[in-house]
């Protein structure tokens, strides 16, 4: 079993994991408590749509794959600051267009084959060059979290009483918009666009089953993301199972878990 760590395809997932695994469960928990979850899908099947036009035009499918992202991200949020759509109306139909014209460009493209991949991930399509992306990508994010954190917290608990005590709440939602964009976007190379969703939101969900306190919830969040991630990786290796799929259906156990824990008042 110990064969695969010497592989360079694993080690480099590893390395992927290590950088993106504890990040998107801290999203996720903001994300949970601002009731917009549906926009990580949202921004996953972006990520879809920037992978196939990858394909179609050859080119860099992380970096555009980032850019796409975050442009969506800002024009959601855009909309839905100034009220002209409802967020669900608008992410709904960013999320359905993403699909849509994903498929069109990944059948002109004539390599569909690689399709598995790109909606349920794979170790073995992170390079070194996007390893330098994804930690640009999660170092910004940390960033971001670091600076933002509390301030962040209190706008996702009551919006209009965190503008009333002086938080900037338009550049917040702007900027969280912009980096959640990114944590996805450099979690699909591994994720896949259909199943990155389950790492931002399934660990956090596990974590308030049986969480005491908040600061509880975030790392037990984030031990979850890792656990899960790093026994994806041989489990995927080994049975054939795209990585995503793997992370899934490890997820789907610790939530099993989690909420028999909380019907026997099992708290941490």
């Amino acid at each position: 079993m110990f064969e695969i760590f010497a592989l360079d395809i694993v080690k480099r997932a590893f390395l992927a994991t290590t950088l993106v695994a504890p990040i998107a469960p801290l999203f996720g928990i903001f994300l949970i408590l601002k009731r917009y979850a549906f926009f990580a899908d949202t921004i996953a099947h972006i990520g879809f749509l920037a992978i196939a036009l990858s394909l179609f035009f050859n080119i860099n499918s992380l970096l555009f794959l980032i850019i796409l992202s975050i442009l969506v991200s800002l024009l959601v949020e855009q909309l839905r600051g100034k009220q002209k759509l409802p967020a669900e109306a608008s992410l709904s139909f960013f999320l359905y267009a993403g699909v849509a014209l994903s498929v069109v460009f990944i059948t002109f493209s004539g390599k569909g084959t690689s399709i598995v991949g790109i909606l349920f991930g794979s170790i073995t399509t992170v390079t070194k060059e996007d390893i330098y992306l994804i930690a640009a990508g999660a170092f910004t994010c940390i960033g971001f979290l670091a600076k933002y954190f509390k301030k962040l917290l209190n706008l996702c608990i009551d919006e209009e009483i965190a503008h009333a005590s002086g938080v900037n709440t338009k550049l917040i939602n702007l900027i969280f918009a912009v980096t959640v964009a990114v944590s996805i976007s450099i979690s699909i190379k591994t994720m896949g666009a259909f199943l990155v969703g389950a790492l931002i939101i399934i660990p956090p969900l596990c974590a308030m089953q049986i969480s005491k306190s908040f600061s509880r919830t975030v790392v037990l969040s984030i031990l979850f993301s890792l656990f899960s991630s790093y026994l994806g990786i041989p489990l995927s290796f080994y049975s054939g199972i795209p990585f995503g799929a793997s992370v899934g259906v490890i997820l789907i156990g610790l939530f099993l878990v989690s909420l028999i824990s909380r019907h026997l008042k099992i708290k941490f």
